[in-house]
Parts: structure tokens; sequence; C-alpha cells
């Protein structure tokens, strides 16, 4: 059986990278950047073989090319990163989304998938063409916390976001959670990746006529929060980000039976938009295991 993603060694960007690519953009600019990031993908393409083995499978499973396309995709996603690090440093146009909805943002809870680059929103939030939400709040894996807190600190930027480690969450923070969303701000959680700390917390799901294991936490946190639950997903269409929602709709009187539901249409929108954006179907692990 293959490592799942968390047991993965990490060829992502630590704090000194992300200042040298920073040093490397404002003397250069955009495009240097891009073909470091070509090279970097060539290198991690070539070694990280499970990666490339479990996207090549994805590929099969949808009928689409394996080397090439797994390739493709391990290009979008070095893309991707670069689009991601333009949006930190605030230089990203915001003219670049298109939005399905403007208006659903004010205190609801976002369930995320790892399809698309759903983090570079900040850039359309902290933008005057975006009146609210001012402040997001976004829960990551307590790695990608350290990296992308520790990256904001060193650069002395204010984002206006606020990022909790998935896996610490108790009482106190569900409360302030709780509080945040009826100030109107929103929260984003991913639903498709298990986290290391809750391997049995999962459930299955049918995922391209396959099985596939979901984190339950999420579905339950965002239940217990009694606030508007949507699905997104934020993927590159050309030059511009498509941003698609989808509202999830509570209507059983039980929060048992609710959370049925929610598996249920989650795994379906998953699935939804894997199929449609393929190469931005981004899981370098084997999702069927």
């Amino acid at each position: 059986m293959g490592k799942k993603w968390f047991q993965l060694a990490e060829e992502g960007a630590g704090n000194k990278r992300l200042l040298l690519t920073k040093y490397i953009y404002d003397l250069f600019g955009e495009i240097p950047v891009r073909i470091i990031a070509f090279f970097v993908v060539l290198s991690v393409f070539i070694k990280a073989k499970e990666r490339r083995r479990a996207v090549e499978k994805f590929c099969k499973l949808i009928n689409k090319p394996p080397f090439f396309g797994a390739f493709r995709l391990f290009l979008n996603y070095g893309n991707s990163l670069v689009d991601k690090f333009i949006s930190f440093l605030g230089k990203l146009n915001p003219d670049k989304f298109i939005l399905d909805n403007r208006d659903i943002y004010k205190g609801a809870f976002f369930i995320t998938t790892h399809i698309g680059n759903v983090e570079i929103l900040r850039t359309l939030f902290q933008s005057d063409k975006f009146p609210h939400p001012k402040r997001v709040n976004v829960f990551l894996q307590s790695n990608a916390c350290t990296i992308f807190n520790n990256f904001l600190r060193t650069l002395q930027l204010n984002l206006n976001i606020d990022v909790f480690p998935v896996e610490d969450i108790d009482a106190e923070t569900s409360i302030l959670i709780s509080e945040r969303l009826q100030n109107g701000e929103p929260v984003f959680m991913a639903g498709d990746r298990v986290s290391a700390q809750n391997v049995n917390k999962v459930y299955e799901a049918d995922f391209l006529g396959k099985k596939i294991k979901l984190p339950l936490g999420t579905l339950k946190f965002a239940l217990m929060l009694n606030c508007p639950i949507y699905f997104i997903v934020c993927a590159k269409e050309g030059n511009k980000y498509i941003v698609h929602t989808q509202k999830f709709q509570q209507l059983r009187q039980k929060r048992s039976e609710n959370l049925e539901d929610l598996k249920e249409a989650y795994a379906h929108f998953l699935e939804e938009y894997a199929l449609k954006y393929p190469y931005q179907f981004y899981h370098f692990h084997d999702i069927t295991e």
C-alpha cells in the first residue's frame, strides 16, 4: 500500500526558499520565477516516483495519458504555487477572478478541495473590489501553518488572515470561530485530505467508481457551527480564476441525517470538479487507497 500524503517527504517551499523567491521576483519579475518553477517541477517529477505513480493512476482512472498527463498536472501545480506566491505579495490582479456569487461569503463556512487554487482568493478579499470580508479564517495542517505564518512575519505582511492548525480544534477554537462567523467572517477548511492525527476519523465515499476515504471532522465541525455551508473550487481557465460554489441545503431535523447528506453531496462535488479540471487535481497520493 502506498504512503499517505502526510507520510511523503515534502518537496515544498520552506521559509528560506520563499524569501529567495521573493528576492528574485523583486529583481527580475514574474517570468524568471516561472522558469525556475519549471525546472523545480521537472526535478520533482523525476525524483518523486511515488507521487508520480499516484498521479498517473488518477490519469488512467479518468482515461487521460498517464505519463504526459501526470507531467501536465505537476507543471500546473508549479505554476499555481507561483500564483499563490504572487497573491501573498498582493501583486495578483483582482480582475482575474470570476465569481458565480459575490454575496455568499459573509459568515459562511467553505469546505474546500485540493482542486485548483482556492488560497489565492485572499487577493480578492483584500481588494477594494470586494468590500467584505476583510478578515478570513483558514484551517491548515500545522506544518503549512508554520511556513505560512513565518513567511508573513518575516516580510511584515498583514493580510488579515488568521490561520489555525486543523489538528488543534478545541472548545475555545470552536467558540472563537462561531463568534467570527456571526460577525460576518468566512471560514475555509479542506474536506478532501485525511489529517495525520485523525487517520481513523474518516468516512468512505464513492469517487470515480472507486471507494475513497475522506475526513469526517471537517463536515462535523461545519454542521456544529450552525451557519451556511458551501463547497468551493477556484480553478484556473486561461489567465482567469473561476470560482465555483455550491450551497449545502440542510433539509433534515437531525444533525446525524444532515451529516449523511453532507458526506454524499461533498463527495459528488469533488468528483464533478475533478472531472471538470483533471489537470488541477492536486492530490499527490493515491486517493483510492
